[in-house]
Order: structure tokens, then C-alpha cells, then sequence
């Protein structure tokens, strides 16, 4: 009769439980929220500030017509700007990663397209609007270390989709408030 017991007397479920919500993850997503945030903030600002540069950029990955073009063009900046404050702050945290990870599956796919197709681009458009014009001084092809970027924030966003509760934020400071406001009910 074999009377072994297993390493752990916690059933598999409960220690996945128990690492899924961890407090560690609450640590960890805060920097990754700053860093991706940040970044989102820093790519939204030049295209507000030009959106008519920014068409032009998004123009040279030729997979839309212009109609497309000049929407996307004011549209896209201002979801970047308002996901980005929201990330950062921790407000709506979940929300504003899963918005985050389709601009990213977006600017993943349309990064692809132009290598795919060999698109010759001096900028990708992401933090100047410039690129399309510039394209007659400088004609150099945009390296996958923007793809690899992306890559990464997306893996972070999805991190923070996954792990993050909002606790060091916004969403943190509300359900502390709500908490206290229940007792002195």
C-alpha cells in the first residue's frame, strides 16, 4: 500500500487561486501602467497637435482610403490621450488595458503589414507625424525593434488586464471610500 502524500497538502486549485492574486501583482502593474502609460501619453501629444501629419503617416501604410485615413487620424490620438490618463491613474485599470491591447493588435498588424509588403517609411508614425513627409529626404525602412515594442506592451497590458485590481490608484481609492461609507452606514 503506498501511503505517500503529496508535497503539498493544498489542493491545485487553491494554490493557483492563491498565486493568480497574489499582492505582488498589484506592485508589479503599478511601473508597467507608468511605463506603458506614459509612452501612450507621449505618442498621443504630436498627433493632437498635428492631425493632418499624422494622416499623412497613416496614409503611407496604404491600407485604408482616405475617407478612413482622416477619421482615424483624430479619432486614434484622443483614445490614446484618455486610455493613457486612465491607465495611469488607475482608473478603470482593466478597461483602459483591454483598449490598450487593441491599439496595439492594431499598430502590431499594420507594423507587419509594412514589413510584409516592404514599405519604405522614415518614421511609423507613432510619436511624430512627420513620417510620410519626410519621406523624400530620408528613405530608410522602419526596423522591427517598433514591432518588438509593441510586442512588449502588449504582453504588459495583458499583464495588467489579467493581474491588475486597481488597488494602488483610482479604483483602489473609491473601493476604499465605498468600504468606509458602508460601515458608517
Amino acid at each position: 500500500m503506498n501511503t505517500r502524500r503529496p508535497a503539498s497538502s493544498t489542493p491545485l486549485s487553491a494554490r493557483i487561486s492563491n498565486a493568480w492574486n497574489h499582492p505582488v501583482h498589484a506592485w508589479v502593474s503599478v511601473p508597467v501602467r507608468l511605463i506603458v502609460g506614459v509612452t501612450f501619453l507621449i505618442a498621443a501629444w504630436p498627433k493632437l497637435a498635428d492631425p493632418e501629419g499624422f494622416a499623412w503617416s497613416i496614409a503611407m501604410y496604404r491600407m485604408m482610403t482616405p475617407k478612413y485615413v482622416h477619421l482615424l487620424a483624430i479619432i486614434l490620438p484622443m483614445v490614446e490621450l484618455v486610455t493613457a490618463i486612465t491607465f495611469i491613474a488607475g482608473f478603470r485599470v482593466r478597461g483602459a488595458a483591454v483598449v490598450m491591447c487593441g491599439m496595439l493588435v492594431m499598430f502590431i498588424v499594420a507594423l507587419s503589414y509594412a514589413f510584409i509588403h516592404e514599405l519604405e517609411m522614415t518614421s511609423c508614425g507613432c510619436f511624430t507625424p512627420a513620417g510620410a513627409k519626410a519621406l523624400s529626404e530620408h528613405r530608410e525602412t522602419v526596423g522591427t525593434d517598433l514591432l518588438w515594442r509593441d510586442v512588449w506592451m502588449l504582453f504588459a497590458c495583458g499583464y495588467v488586464w489579467l493581474f491588475d485590481t486597481g488597488r494602488w490608484g483610482v479604483d483602489g481609492w473609491i473601493a476604499r471610500w465605498r468600504q468606509r461609507s458602508s460601515k458608517h452606514a
